[in-house]
């Protein structure tokens, strides 16, 4: 029993490592694509695509290949999923609730971004979590889980309005402005010479 043991951990901490490894992988592979001429092409489209088609940038071109790595990211991420959470490959682990969690992975993080995905993702999976337990700690288990649950359709549902209204680019953006204060706080300031009077 304690062989089987040590041998499923030992498998579950190799599946936890091909994970890391494929995800680290695929997000330098999206850094270098967004740096370099392809994602740059990406933006221009994304941004206005009558004015990229006139700078010789060909847009039936430029979405296919947006179209084609897409699913390639996503039928990937879809066998890591596979691989460390599912002993078989059913319709019903992918149903509807799973896409809508990516989307708002998506959304809540920062829409373009690649830093946004991990942050959205975090965010989704870490808030049931604290609101399971603030609501364990304040109402001694008293509320029904139905009711944690709504509230946190609630919350991801005002969020996503709220960030697609006022800050689409998410919480990536949020970190970056929250980064910026804090170096421009810490930063010496200078020192304006004082003109004597002539």
């Amino acid at each position: 029993v304690a062989a089987a043991r040590s041998l499923s951990q030992f498998q579950g901490n190799k599946k936890y490592q091909v994970v890391i490894g494929g995800s680290r992988a695929k997000t330098i592979l999206a850094i270098n694509m967004t740096r370099g001429s392809v994602g740059r092409n990406w933006m221009a489209v994304r941004d206005m695509d009558i004015a990229a088609e006139s700078m010789g940038i060909s847009l039936l071109r430029t979405k296919l290949q947006a179209f084609a790595i897409s699913a390639f990211y996503c039928g990937v991420a879809g066998a890591l999923f596979a691989f460390t959470y599912l002993k078989s490959l059913e319709p019903v682990a992918f149903d509807i609730k799973l896409s809508f969690q990516i989307l708002f992975m998506v959304i809540l993080g920062g829409l373009g971004t690649i830093s946004g995905a991990f942050i959205g993702a975090a965010f989704i999976l870490l808030f049931p979590v604290v609101l399971n337990t603030v609501g364990n700690v304040w109402f001694h288990g008293m509320v029904d889980a139905t009711v944690i649950s709504a509230v946190e359709q609630v919350v991801f549902g005002a969020l996503i309005i709220l960030f697609l209204i006022y800050e689409p680019l998410g919480m990536a953006k949020l970190w970056e402005n929250i980064r910026a204060r804090m170096r421009s706080k810490s930063a010496p300031k200078a020192k304006v010479p004082s003109q004597q009077p002539s």
